[in-house]
């Protein structure tokens, strides 16, 4: 393979790892920081501001580089396609479909009823547990992604 293909195909697989280390970052920061605070400092008059602000600007962020990262991850199936590493672009293939399902087809109702106002406390705090479990899924899964994209990039050095 010339240079100039091996540079983009290694920008390609570098865009992959940057999206996955921004995912991993984001998630556990929640898992650790934000969420075991939610619970006892959130309620009626202040869960909007702490929540609907961000989720609103990292569904932005994302709508654009998730895609892009897909059209990533193809090419890196085609490119790892005839080699012992192939199955990670096959696994990223889950592991980018179920937090991309679990946030549209269940944290998306939540954040639309956060952003409908919630005033009823135990509500609130029903939904932020159901919010926070189902993101902790995504945290999980994005965990495990980011430790097979790391493993795909030790792999690659090592070989060479």
């Amino acid at each position: 393979m010339n240079n100039t293909k091996q540079n983009l195909l290694d920008l390609n697989n570098a865009y992959i790892f940057f999206c996955s280390s921004m995912y991993l970052g984001m998630f556990w920061s929640l898992h650790f920081f934000w969420f075991p605070n939610y619970p006892k400092t959130l309620n009626v008059t202040n869960y909007y501001d702490a929540i609907i602000p961000q989720t609103d600007l990292a569904t932005k962020f994302f709508f654009i580089t998730i895609p892009v990262m897909a059209v990533a991850i193809l090419i890196m199936l085609i490119t790892e396609w005839r080699t012992k590493l192939r199955w990670v672009p096959l696994t990223w293939i889950p592991g980018l479909l179920i937090p991309v399902v679990v946030q549209q087809q269940f944290i998306e109702s939540i954040n639309d009823q956060f952003k409908a106002g919630i005033t009823d406390p135990e509500l609130l705090q029903k939904l932020l547990k159901e919010w926070m479990f189902l993101n902790d899924i995504r945290w999980i899964v994005l965990t495990i992604m980011w430790l097979i994209t790391m493993y795909f990039f030790i792999a690659k050095a090592r070989h060479h």
